[in-house]
């Protein structure tokens, strides 16, 4: 057995993922990372399809690998879980999205720079890809810095330090220091945990390396209610940490206070005029998704304005709705 390496705990939060569990961990496995060093743990959260099933075969044909039951559901207690019933020799905890494809030497890769580095988290970058039109659409919005801002794991080819990580591999030393995840958040979880590290004075790494193909949403409903618990999960963390946003995340609510606004004065004045800035923002975000349909070769692209303009709103929307219910709340507490 290699002396010189940690062992280590790859953790795969599921829910409902029979199309794309088995392709996730074969892509992991494309490594020569000792098995005896290694320890799989998929952690279901009620699925209803065929994923509970593939999970416990894939036990059976790998004696590393692991199916345990969330009943809290929520991706922040399925890590959690794991790490309580780790391996207690693993030294990292991997954090892996069970809807994405790893590139090749990942796990390798993940130790090789958490040695190198000293942080305490080592973060992932995301390549999106697709299968379908709207979802090739999607993949073209989420990696552009109109879609995303500067999420430099969203737009890749960058290796530094960096504020926050979107999933990574952890130093499970430091992940239990700070109690690990805050399960009362059902997204934007990594954000809060990776501010409690910084905050702990440990460092986060993104290594471009790292490079984790991701299947986004392929439909405007699913793509809509994703944003809109991504940016309630933002407003969580601002709330709980007592922070505000950065700029790239106060422009969504803007825009949504902006565009509700032009919309009652346009009713108000039973006018189409005052929409006349709206119609310039769709204008915009068509130009710039011919653009890149013409440069990128990607005719799918051209279906992007839906998904820019469901990703800005239904984001700027879920922030408010939750600052919204925030200060609603307080207010009542404090007429009692």
């Amino acid at each position: 057995m290699p002396e010189d390496l940690p062992h280590v705990t790859v953790v795969i939060p599921t829910l409902d993922e029979e199309r794309y569990l088995e392709r996730c961990l074969e892509s992991l496995l494309e490594d020569d990372y000792p098995r005896e060093l290694l320890e799989v743990l998929i952690v279901d959260g009620g699925s209803a399809d065929r994923t509970v099933e593939i999970a416990e075969r894939l036990g059976r044909e790998q004696p590393f690998v692991r199916a345990l039951h969330n009943p809290a559901k929520l991706q922040s207690a399925a890590f959690n879980l794991a790490m309580r019933e780790a391996d207690p020799r693993s030294e990292y905890l991997i954090r892996c999205d069970a809807h994405a494809r790893y590139a090749p030497r990942f796990i390798s890769h993940a130790v090789d720079s958490m040695r190198r580095t000293g942080a305490v988290l080592v973060a992932f970058t995301e390549e999106p890809e697709s299968e379908g039109a709207f979802q090739a659409a999607v993949a073209f919005a989420q990696h552009t810095p109109l879609g995303v801002g500067n999420s430099l794991y969203r737009l890749g080819d960058y290796s530094g330090w960096i504020d926050h990580g979107h999933h990574g591999c952890f130093s499970r030393e430091a992940v239990e220091a700070v109690g690990g995840y805050d399960e009362s958040f059902s997204h934007n979880e990594d954000s809060e945990l990776s501010r409690r590290l910084a905050d702990a004075g440990g460092k986060i790494w993104l290594d471009q390396r790292l490079a984790m193909a991701y299947y986004p949403r392929e439909t405007p409903r699913a793509l809509a209610r994703q944003y809109w618990l991504y940016g309630k999960g933002r407003a969580g963390t601002c709330i709980k940490l007592g922070v505000p946003p950065l700029p790239r995340q106060a422009l969504p609510p803007l825009l949504v206070i902006w565009h509700a606004a032009l919309a009652l004065l346009a009713l108000r004045r039973r006018s189409i005029r005052p929409l006349a800035p709206a119609a310039a923002y769709a204008a915009a975000l068509g130009l710039y998704s011919a653009r890149g349909a013409v440069a990128g070769r990607r005719p799918s692209a051209l279906l992007a304005p839906l998904a820019f303009a469901i990703m800005h709103h239904a984001w700027g929307a879920g922030f408010l709705a939750r600052i919204g219910g925030h200060v609603v709340a307080r207010l009542s507490r404090s007429r009692r």
